[in-house]
């Protein structure tokens, strides 16, 4: 197992498989992927992209923190869940984020992904949300030290 950073479009095939698979794949191109600050980061088994996530420099105006990033699509493939790659896909986001000053890390979490992001360090702020197409959603946060 390795992760790397990837280039965005080594992550269409997860992001549209596993997070919009009702949906076209152009849905899976995101405002700020081609951004300079933004990194996107996979977990490899051997050859094989097993897990993604993308981190964006972007602020939240629910979160009153300066050196805000967004944790967007991260997705792992369903037959490698919990083996911890997610955890250590994090850890590299939160790492990278450290490394550009960032402060924070949020996410619009999948309300049946909390669990998961609580025991990352996350915490869930207000109430469950929903994005069309998609299901419930929380707004998760973490303070970077």
């Amino acid at each position: 197992m390795c992760i790397r950073r990837i280039g965005v479009e080594e992550t269409y095939e997860l992001r549209h498989r596993i997070l919009r698979p009702l949906q076209p794949i152009e849905k899976c191109r995101f405002p700020g992927d081609l951004d300079s600050s933004t990194a996107h980061f996979g977990v490899f088994k051997s050859t094989e992209v097993i897990g993604i996530l993308s981190i964006y420099r972007v602020q939240n105006k629910e979160i009153d923190i300066s050196g805000s990033w967004q944790l967007r699509a991260m997705a792992i493939k369903e037959s490698e869940r919990s083996k911890g790659y997610g955890f250590k896909l994090l850890r590299e986001a939160e790492s990278y984020a450290s490394s550009q000053g960032g402060m924070c890390i949020w996410a619009n979490a999948r309300s049946s992904a909390t669990g998961f992001y609580e025991k990352s360090g996350f915490s869930t702020m207000g109430t469950q949300f929903g994005i069309p197409d998609i299901g419930p959603h929380y707004l998760i946060c973490k303070r970077l030290t």
